[in-house]
């Protein structure tokens, strides 16, 4: 049946990130690597995951009260076909009902027995009778709008709309809406308070653009927007980084990002704003000896290199091997000469030459970056926290002794946690007094 493999694909995905702890994107990656679908069909699994993932504990919520079992009790390949076909019916009104059943009929199937594909059909017909009477259609359109338009109206008990702000709105109940732990959305409320953790959480659901950052080694930013424009791709320059420029329509250029135009001729990196912003803080020149602490998979690192102009020494230190070769590659498709690799733990890792630059971009709890790391909701705990500022004021210690007199320090996260930023710059001041802030 038309539609079943991809389906089937998206289905296999969120197991793997569910049971196996697994990141999303490098489980779409290995996925399409396995799979032959059509470009097309990889952007339809794509938005399952992703759409799955972001309203994990909304689907969860409602597949709750259709199922006499309980979510815990079934399979994981039977609770993430029910969530791939439950998303299907609430936010992609334009597939037809009857053609999103039957492919998660058949999904169930392959993924269970004869038995699994029968219990897969009663849920989901179940939530259209349940979506057909006049309150719970209120309801399905309330959270349809609060996902794509941002939290405008909540759905109360006692049935009636109301405007977001007008009412005070628990951190359980937020949690449902937005598929985020309760826990954090409780931290949020009481540092940020109602308004600004909604405007947080409206944030998170909003499907990140494609921003790529210019190699200004090989070409100018203005000589690739010319390049690109003349492509048919519909862009925009950045705000924070002028070499960055953010893809509003990628024209006949659909699929993964190596097929644009530029991509492997090295004309350009995929990097945020914000994470190239980091390394225009750093602010090398060229000549400078910088040690990237924790450079893997290297974007910050290559940044660096670019900006010394090829010259001087960028070494790019981290302990996870794997990640590390992403590095070399991107280095070997950019024609970057001045960057050297080592593996090796920034906790303890000494060089024999103090360095001009230092950048610490941390391992932290990633709470900034939830919208483009989906799996980011369910990895995280309290603890968590706790034991990544250990590890960070670890980190800071190390990456300080690495600074030559006069040198520059940059610690960077891509939390938004107060004890990972803020907190740490405070204890490491008090601790380094051979240090000033900038």
């Amino acid at each position: 049946m038309k539609g079943v493999e991809s389906r089937k694909v998206a289905v296999e995905v969120l197991v793997r990130v569910e049971r196996d702890d697994a990141f999303a994107n490098l489980s779409l990656a290995a996925a399409f690597e396995k799979q032959q679908l059509s470009e097309r069909d990889r952007a339809f699994v794509t938005c399952l995951v992703q759409g799955v993932l972001r309203n994990r504990l909304r689907l969860d919520e409602t597949l709750s009260r259709l199922a006499t079992r309980p979510l815990s009790k079934m399979t994981a390949f039977l609770r993430n076909t029910l969530r791939v076909g439950l998303f299907q019916l609430i936010e992609l009104r334009d597939i037809p009902s009857s053609a999103v059943i039957n492919t998660a009929v058949e999904v169930g199937k392959l993924t269970g027995h004869q038995g699994s594909g029968k219990f897969v059909n009663g849920i989901l017909r179940s939530y259209l009778r349940m979506a057909s009477t006049r309150e719970e259609d209120k309801e399905a359109q309330a959270v349809t709008s609060s996902q794509s338009e941002g939290a405008a109206v909540f759905f109360r008990q006692d049935g009636q709309v109301v405007p977001a702000g007008s009412i005070k709105t628990s951190a359980e109940e937020l949690s449902t809406a937005y598929s985020l732990p309760a826990w954090l959305i409780d931290k949020w409320l009481g540092i940020y308070g109602q308004e600004e953790t909604i405007a947080l959480l409206r944030y998170f659901q909003k499907t990140p653009e494609l921003t790529v950052r210019t190699c200004e080694v090989a070409v100018t930013t203005e000589g690739l927007i010319s390049f690109l424009e003349g492509k048919g791709i519909v862009l925009e320059r950045g705000k924070l980084v002028p070499s960055c420029l953010i893809i509003k329509d990628r024209g006949a250029y659909k699929g993964p990002v190596e097929k644009l135009p530029g991509y492997k001729e090295g004309l350009f990196s995929v990097q945020d704003e914000a994470a190239a912003f980091v390394s225009a803080v750093v602010d090398p020149a060229p000549g400078h000896f910088v040690i990237d602490l924790c450079a893997a998979p290297g974007g910050k690192a290559v940044h660096l290199a670019e900006m010394m102009n090829n010259k001087g020494r960028v070494l790019a230190v981290d302990i996870h091997g794997r990640r590390l070769n992403l590095l070399r590659q991107t280095r070997q498709r950019l024609g970057l000469t001045n960057i050297e690799i080592v593996e090796a733990d920034g906790v303890s890792f000494v060089s024999e030459t103090h360095a001009d630059r230092v950048l610490l971009d941390a391992p932290c709890s990633g709470t900034g970056v939830i919208n483009r790391r989906s799996d980011l909701r369910f990895r995280r705990q309290r603890q968590d926290i706790v034991e990544l500022v250990e590890l960070q004021r670890k980190l800071l210690s190390r990456a300080a002794d690495l600074v030559k007199p006069g040198g520059i320090l940059v610690y960077a996260t891509c939390s938004i946690e107060a004890e990972e930023n803020q907190e740490n710059l405070r204890w490491f001041l008090d601790k380094r007094k051979d240090f000033l802030p900038v």
